[in-house]
């Protein structure tokens, strides 16, 4: 009976080791095709989204390309039409200031005859110094430190080295005041450096220009025109510099004077030779 049960036990022992290496045969196999398909499966996937997708791909792209090369020429033609709106108005100034040289230099030429036949036509009396200023609203007075000791007379022309300041008026020994051409009191008689017009100016009422009282002949200068002392009225030399025509009103002209008068230092009394 034992021997019986022993033969059982091992056909059954043997039956079981053959099931078991037979699954372990049919899953490996089936483990390998399944590898093998998913392979296939991945290649052909690949397959057709490098034919197909990339190809829709690129389709889309096209138009977003197209605009972002657009946006980018947009943005270089803005960039350019700055660049030349810059270059334009650096043209327009660089003009403006060939023009101004241009003026400056013809101005410059006259000045310098002006000044050649001033030094000439001059005798120096006095080199003073400016030692108070009493600019009110309706009085233009500087006072200096030379008098009558010093060879000082009333209405001794008064300049520095940009032209004409004033007249010297309420001398003492040591010192004298100037009234400035500037003052509503003071009346110059001039004429203009290209054609010679003849005129009467004074101070304006803003306290900076220069206007005309009288125009002889009625006779209207241009804008630009240099205006000196005539020598007319026997008070000032004449070819003394004074300012330039900036502005022309109805029957009057306005002169700029060359003097910066609120940077007066030195002043030089002067008459005729």
């Amino acid at each position: 009976m034992a021997k019986i049960f022993h033969v059982k036990t091992l056909s059954s022992s043997k039956l079981f080791k053959n099931i078991l290496v037979s699954f372990i045969f049919l899953l490996t196999f089936i483990l390998i095709y399944f590898s093998k398909t998913d392979y296939f499966f991945i290649n052909k996937l690949k397959t057709v989204s490098n034919t197909y997708i990339y190809s829709i791909t690129k389709i889309v792209s096209i138009p977003m390309n197209f605009v972002s090369n657009m946006s980018i020429q947009i943005k270089e033609f803005r960039n350019l039409k700055n660049q030349n709106n810059i270059l334009r108005e650096e043209i327009m100034r660089l003009k403006k200031w060939q023009t101004l040289a241009i003026q400056n230099s013809s101005e410059n030429k006259v000045l310098k005859k002006l000044l050649n036949a001033t030094d000439n036509n001059l005798e120096l009396i006095k080199t003073a110094a400016v030692i108070q200023r009493n600019d009110l609203l309706f009085a233009k007075i500087i006072n200096i430190n030379a008098g009558i000791k010093d060879g000082l007379r009333n209405q001794m022309a008064a300049i520095n080295h940009r032209g004409m300041v004033g007249r010297t008026i309420n001398l003492s020994k040591d010192h004298s005041k100037i009234l400035l051409i500037t003052d509503p009191n003071s009346s110059i008689s001039v004429k203009t450096v290209s054609n010679e017009i003849f005129a009467l100016i004074k101070g304006s009422e803003d306290g900076v220009h220069l206007v005309s009282s009288f125009i002889k002949n009625e006779k209207m200068p241009k804008i630009g025109d240099l205006i000196v002392t005539s020598g007319s009225a026997q008070i000032f030399p004449s070819d003394l510099l004074v300012g330039k025509i900036v502005k022309l009103s109805k029957n009057k002209f306005y002169v700029l004077p060359f003097v910066d008068f609120n940077n007066i230092e030195y002043v030089q009394i002067v008459k005729s030779k």
